[in-house]
């Protein structure tokens, strides 16, 4: 009887040995966190949207499965929505920043495309609306026949809207301030949001995305007054800026698009889908502000000036909230 107690006592001891020695060698192998100087965020731009729809249909479409699936990496309801309910606004939280939203669809800026894998997406819940006429169609321009109307963005969501902007170039530092971009800017063929009420201007005073210096604008008003650029020129310094733009020297369909675009961002009082002397200077006071160093790359004149006429005003439709 001793004598197997005496064995059964080797046995324990022996497997707690191999227990040891297979901790360490498990130990041992242990992934070790040494961080490198060598990175920085994946996070290269930040895109604004609004909804059109209220709270409750925007959390739905944002967070549901469904045939054509959209989200956003935040959600900012508006007071007054009877979807929210009556408790104090607060930011909604649906995708984490670390994975891929998908609120960017076919998208392009500065240089890249597919911007889902490098942004993070904000929604502001703003129920823009449109009226169709009876035919559906705009005699004078051959478009839709809408008439449409855009709410101003509460104080209580654009404080909302600062308070996150703040933490995340916080986590994400290298966001320049021309990388906080609307949805219309990364897709100018097809989306006009956050459309011509989103203050860009009041969020720029903040520290919030870019901006142009009154002065500088004058400046280049004034030299454009006595030597206009060629139309192939400011499709250039569009480029530049960071739009998709073909080079083309033409009013064609695309450059109306995206200089409507650069309206609705800058120029919200004058979204003429022209390249007027104003929009041609406020985009040389941007240029010279942000990116000083491709100033005379777009002021060297090499062709003659376009002789295209003018492309007709044209009133800004709304889409639905897609990619």
């Amino acid at each position: 009887m001793q004598n197997e107690t005496h064995m059964m006592l080797r046995r324990i001891t022996a497997l707690f040995i191999t227990f040891v020695a297979a901790f360490n060698i498990v130990a041992c192998t242990t992934t070790q966190t040494t961080d490198s100087a060598n990175q920085n965020s994946r996070v290269s731009i930040i895109v604004i949207h609004h909804t059109t729809a209220n709270f409750g249909d925007s959390l739905q479409i944002l967070t549901k499965p469904s045939s054509y699936p959209v989200s956003s990496h935040y959600l900012i309801p508006e007071p007054g929505d009877p979807t929210y309910g009556k408790s104090p606004l607060k930011i909604f939280k649906l995708v984490d920043e670390s994975r891929r939203a998908w609120h960017a669809g076919t998208s392009y800026w500065a240089g890249k495309s597919g911007l889902n894998d490098q942004s993070i997406g904000i929604e502001l819940v703003n129920r823009t609306w449109c009226h169709a006429s009876d035919t559906g169609v705009n005699p004078y321009t051959g478009g839709p026949d809408r008439l449409c109307f855009y709410p101003d963005f509460a104080d209580g969501q654009i404080a909302l809207l600062t308070e996150l902007l703040d933490e995340i170039l916080e986590r994400h530092p290298d966001v320049k301030p021309t990388h906080i971009i609307g949805h219309s800017d990364i897709a100018p063929g097809r989306k006009i949001d956050p459309g011509p009420r989103f203050p860009w201007q009041r969020l720029a005073s903040l520290g919030y995305g870019a901006w142009y210096d009154d002065a500088t604008v004058i400046q280049y008003w004034e030299r454009f007054r006595a030597e206009p650029l060629p139309l192939i020129n400011l499709q250039k310094a569009l480029a530049a800026y960071g739009y998709e733009i073909e080079l083309t020297g033409e009013i064609d369909e695309q450059t109306r698009n995206v200089v409507r675009a650069f309206q609705l961002h800058f120029q919200p009082w004058a979204v003429t889908r022209e390249m007027t002397r104003e929009s041609a200077a406020i985009l040389f006071a941007l240029l010279d502000k942000y990116y000083p160093e491709r100033l005379d790359e777009l002021l060297q004149v090499e062709e003659p000036l376009d002789s295209t006429a003018p492309c007709e005003n044209e009133q800004v439709d709304e889409p639905e909230m897609t990619p």
